[in-house]
């Protein structure tokens, strides 16, 4: 009885404390401390699921090139890449509050990520909403940091032609995808994505992601746990995650037939 009321009192208390200002907290990954907005679900998420992130960073340390993280957050993908192997970063967050905190991270990792601050293929204008530890863009009349994915690898030339292109951005995952297929059939990185039916995603994208090169992918759970290995465009990756809201949803790594020997 008094470890349920003394949890009561401390989620209460974290309760408070989000409501009126959302302190910092120390968080470690992997041995590498972030820091965290109190009202960041990564702690929890990770206690639940230990999974969580491990296939980004071991696909990354196979692949052994830069890494291009789209909707890097505070940098705890970065981190958790940064704890397996040494390969280039850069490390790409719109949100004004999580790059902030980004920009801080990134100093405790060595070697340390590059930087953009900015929302990839997003509106000129709109709003951020924020919580919870995710950041998404919505109709609104604000002007937001924006570029397309082409001009954010020009600008930074050792991430030109990356082996891994990784991507969070809360349901915008396919909709950059599909806006970029001639670059990604040019470059063919290996591709590490949320497919979310409940944030709209469709599964024209892996017919489109097979016509410009992309043949398997080793599907996940968005806990981490390894699924199965499909055929793009000929096995079914869609069912499975639909009706759930949002509570379960696919994280699918995309590749051609260069990097067949890619393991899970």
């Amino acid at each position: 009885m008094r470890g349920r009321a003394r949890l009561k009192a401390a989620i209460e208390a974290r309760r408070l404390l989000i409501r009126l200002r959302d302190p910092l907290v120390r968080y470690r990954i992997a041995g590498i401390e972030l820091l965290l907005p109190l009202s960041h679900e990564l702690p929890f998420y990770r206690n639940d699921h230990p999974r969580y992130n491990e296939a980004v960073g071991n696909i990354a340390a196979q692949l052994g090139g830069p890494v291009v993280d789209i909707g890097a957050n505070v940098g705890d993908t970065a981190a958790a890449i940064r704890a397996v192997t040494d390969v280039p970063i850069l490390c790409v967050e719109g949100d004004e509050r999580f790059f902030r905190l980004l920009e801080r991270n990134a100093r405790r990792l060595d070697p340390p990520p590059e930087l953009e601050r900015s929302f990839v293929e997003a509106p000129a204008q709109g709003r951020v909403e924020a919580g919870r530890g995710t950041a998404r863009v919505l109709a609104g009349e604000d002007e937001l940091p924006s570029a397309p994915l082409a001009r954010i690898l020009e600008q930074h030339r050792d991430f030109a032609e990356p082996a891994l292109l990784k991507l969070d951005t809360d349901g915008f995952d396919v909709p950059i995808l599909l806006a970029n297929l001639e670059l990604l059939g040019h470059l063919a990185p290996v591709l590490f994505f949320e497919y979310d039916p409940y944030l709209g995603a469709k599964p024209v994208v892996f017919e489109r992601l097979r016509e410009v090169g992309y043949r398997r992918a080793h599907v996940y759970e968005n806990t981490g746990e390894f699924v199965r290995t499909v055929e793009l465009g000929k096995e079914d990756v869609h069912s499975p995650y639909v009706g759930h809201s949002g509570s379960r949803y696919a994280d699918v790594c995309a590749f051609t037939d260069d990097c067949e020997g890619l393991e899970p």
